[in-house]
């Protein structure tokens, strides 16, 4: 299919655009009959009704007061994104029947926002005592979310479900922020945050207290995060129970990070049973943890049996893997602080446990425990333990003990000269510590030489440059880069200073091609479970960063400088990576801002600012064979300005078979854009390939969502697929592009083998679907 939106000569269907996308469309449930301190069910529905018919984004608005609300199922799929604003108080009617078994159900939705500030009260008390204590099924959940897409719930309350509070089934791309949950202790079976079957679910800053798991994570999760969120009363947050019933789905890539819990029944809890199905959870990370007069804080319990309801005989068929437990300190209310009971059939694999400082605050034991049983393949760091009885003592603080530092001055450094063999001796001691290290590069302007600084080390260590380095260019480099930082588990790079790469020395040297043989100012390569963090990259002589079969690395508050006319100088270049975030950062570079290779999966780049530079890319790809895939990339909240691209996925012509799948870019701002929006499969820079034979690599499930501002360029979105494999799953929506040249009237669209979903209110006719 070939669907141009101009005329040869003249740019004819053109539509004057605007710079930004319009507001939402709002449904107001007052206009729909609703009263305070009435049933609001049918307004409410109906309300939705036609917010979910809509072309263009929409609004549900329940005003402040308080309201009252039967079983409610609002599903979709609607034509453009919803948003349910809820600024009341809603009081569930517990004489009316609910939705599929719960009180209030979203279903099938791609685009949604729930938020408002508003509470979800499910009266509760009225319920609690109905099944003696016992599991009941039949009462309601609170919130359902299901198979929902790309959605947003935020400044929302849950109070008093009568079972669950959230039930997150079949959904992508779901994140809660400042959520709250609100229930006493003895609410039985009140779950706050249950998740099965689902993935990239974030849950941020949010504050749970309930009578069950805070956080529930069921079979089918993968790549769940926890960061910030703060449990008590509760069970903790768990993985399970898992095992109970067959074909259980696995889970894989949890992360709870910078959570506290009080006065809870556990902490941070894995839990499945005996005499299970076969199963499996895997690339599980506990970190940065405090907990506050906690019965078990750290408890992997692979003989769960509540009520006898087992054969605990059998043991568990689920294997759990790679599961890490990192700095978590505080208090224990029982004994045993650290019990890791695995099954007796498949021994837990991969288990590290590092920095533990929990102290015993009551009168049974002198110190707290751990039980271990059935663990191989493990590594302890930083335990002072003694095995008795399965028992084995910590003799623990109530917090870990600080980095140890080594500073690079205690190493003959001096201002202004070549630290070079300083640095190496610091960090070769560093990393050698059996606890956690810091290597120091006190303020000040330093000279360095090609240095790798290379693991695996004993502990986690941290390497704070508060100084500036400038690049020696008359030293040989390390493995083709100029700092190198290679298998590490638990590494931090901070401290507000500067790596120099002297880059205007050596630019000129190649006449304006690639010179593979320049350094790359920063290499991370084998870096697991990482932190970037106020660093800044400057004018480095090729790529700034390289980021290579790395997992779980995040940047934050990262800077790169550089001028538009420094060739080949991508910003951050990430391959063969997994779980990647880049967060409120600023990338100034000649060449693109980020770009993305084969590989990489579950990249995540918020709050960035792109310029100078060509952009964000996948790509390019299909050059070489056997690349792998690209998956899971989400851009969101970021501004481009004065960049030769906006958002952009490359490949070559005639190239190798690859894929790029589930892709995300939204809430996007474009200042004097070139190329805002392109795909572009026939990427051939310099003649270097065949370009009449189609690109093998398969696009498909990626959408551009409310991205506005400005483009540079009559064409502000191209869709150039492969005519021998088209983009499938192309989605385009809110798109509020206006042209600020003269070369023609207003922003055009180009658009070959690709029929993208068009939604939402757009300021130019895309792919031949008229604004």
């Amino acid at each position: 299919m070939r669907n141009l939106n101009m005329s040869a000569l003249l740019f004819l269907m053109l539509i004057v655009s605007t710079a930004k996308a319009q507001p939402a469309v709002v449904f107001d449930i007052f206009k729909y009959g609703a009263k305070p301190n009435t049933d609001i069910t049918e307004a409410f529905s109906s309300a939705f009704k036609e917010a979910c018919a809509s072309p263009t984004r929409s609004k549900v608005l329940i005003p402040k007061g308080t309201f009252q609300l039967g079983g409610v199922c609002l599903e979709g799929p609607c034509k453009a994104a919803v948003e349910i604003e809820v600024q009341a108080t809603l009081t569930a009617l517990t004489d009316k029947p609910t939705a599929d078994g719960n009180w209030v159900s979203f279903k099938d939705i791609d685009g949604f926002t729930l938020s408002g500030g508003g509470t979800f009260d499910g009266q509760g008390p009225k319920a609690w005592g109905a099944c003696n204590g016992k599991y009941c099924k039949e009462l309601p959940i609170n919130l359902r979310f299901q198979t929902i897409t790309n959605g947003l719930v935020k400044d929302i309350t849950s109070k008093d479900s009568k079972q669950f509070h959230v039930s997150v089934l079949s959904c992508k791309n779901l994140e809660f922020q400042h959520f709250t949950i609100s229930a006493p202790a003895e609410s039985i079976n009140t779950d706050g945050i249950h998740i099965s079957r689902s993935s990239n679910i974030t849950i941020n800053n949010s504050n749970i207290g309930t009578g069950d798991d805070c956080i529930s994570i069921g079979q089918g999760s993968k790549q769940i995060t926890i960061t910030g969120v703060t449990c008590g009363p509760g069970h903790g947050i768990s993985i399970g129970s898992l095992g109970k019933v067959h074909n259980e789905e696995p889970v894989v890539g949890v992360r709870v990070r910078s959570c506290t819990f009080s006065n809870t029944d556990n902490g941070v809890r894995i839990k499945t049973w005996p005499a299970s199905s076969e199963g499996s959870v895997t690339d599980v990370i506990y970190e940065d943890i405090v907990m506050n007069n906690v019965n078990n804080p750290i408890i992997i319990d692979q003989v769960y049996c509540p009520a006898g309801q087992c054969n605990a005989k059998l043991p568990s068929k689920v294997k759990i893997s790679n599961v890490s437990f990192k700095n978590i300190r505080g208090t224990s209310a029982t004994p045993v602080a650290v019990k890791l009971e695995c099954s007796s059939g498949i021994p837990c694999e991969g288990v590290e446990v590092a920095d533990i400082g929990l102290k015993y605050t009551g009168k049974e034991a002198p110190a707290a425990l751990s039980e271990c049983n059935h663990k191989v393949k493990n590594k302890m760091r930083n335990l002072n333990m003694s095995a008795l009885l399965f028992l084995m003592l910590i003799v623990s603080t109530a917090k870990a003990q600080p980095a140890v530092v080594f500073d690079i001055f205690k190493y003959g450094a001096k201002p202004n000269t070549d630290i070079t063999e300083a640095f190496s001796s610091a960090f070769k001691e560093a990393c050698a510590s059996p606890t956690r290290s810091k290597v120091l590069i006190p303020k000040g302007t330093f000279q360095l030489g090609g240095v790798c600084l290379e693991g695996p080390c004993k502990a986690a260590v941290e390497i704070e440059v508060q100084a500036t380095l400038t690049a020696l260019t008359d030293k040989p480099t390390a493995d083709g880069n100029w700092v190198s930082f290679k298998d590490i588990d638990g590494f931090t790079l901070s401290g507000g200073g500067t790596f120099d790469g002297q880059g205007p020395k050596a630019w000129g040297a190649c006449n304006g091609k690639y010179c593979k043989e320049l350094p790359i100012n920063l290499r991370f390569q084998t870096i697991t479970n990482g932190l970037v963090k106020d660093i800044t990259s400057k004018d480095s002589k090729q790529f700034h960063v390289s980021v290579l079969s790395c997992k779980n690395l995040e940047f934050q508050h990262f800077t790169i400088s550089a001028p538009a006319e420094s060739i080949n100088t991508d910003g951050i270049h990430i391959s063969r990576s997994s779980n990647i975030t880049i967060n409120n950062s600023n990338i100034g570079t000649g060449d693109d801002c980020i770009s993305i290779g084969q590989g990489s999966k579950q990249i995540t780049i918020t709050g960035v600012t792109c310029g100078p530079g060509h952009g964000i890319s996948i790509g390019s790809l299909g050059k070489v064979h056997n690349e792998e895939p690209v998956v899971g990339v989400r851009v969101r909240s970021c501004t481009f300005s004065n960049t030769d691209n906006g958002v952009r996925i490359k490949t070559w012509p005639a190239s190798s078979e690859g894929s790029v799948t589930d892709v995300i870019y939204e809430d996007i701002v474009m200042n004097n854009v070139n190329n805002p929006i392109i795909i572009d499969q026939v990427y051939c820079p310099a003649g270097q390939c065949n370009a009449k034979l189609p690109s093998k690599v398969k696009i498909s499930n990626v959408s551009f969502k409310n991205i506005r501002g400005t483009s540079a360029t009559p064409v502000a979105v191209k869709l150039e697929c492969s005519s021998g494999i088209p983009c499938e799953g192309v989605e385009v929506a809110d798109i509020g592009l206006k042209y600020t040249g003269k070369e023609a009237p207003a922003a055009l669209s180009e658009c070959n083998h690709v029929q993208p979903k068009v939604s939402g209110k757009n300021s130019l006719p895309i792919c031949g679907v008229s604004a």
